[in-house]
């Protein structure tokens, strides 16, 4: 039987609202690794644009 893959919990579902955890550290991972920033980079985000992704990605863009 092949082995299947299962995504955490805690990342968000495909059409979800996604937001950012910063208290899973599943989560953490996930978004600093996707977004391709240090997780001190992740949480100052998250403190100036919120815990949206898509906030949180506006904010990376500009301050990059």
């Amino acid at each position: 039987m092949p082995h299947v893959r299962s995504v955490p919990s805690a990342l968000p579902a495909d059409g979800a609202d996604k937001t950012i955890d910063l208290q899973e550290p599943r989560s953490v991972r996930y978004w600093t690794e996707t977004l391709g920033v240090s997780e001190e980079q992740l949480h100052t985000a998250c403190e100036h644009a919120g815990a949206s992704v898509e906030e949180v990605r506006r904010y990376l863009g500009s301050n990059s």
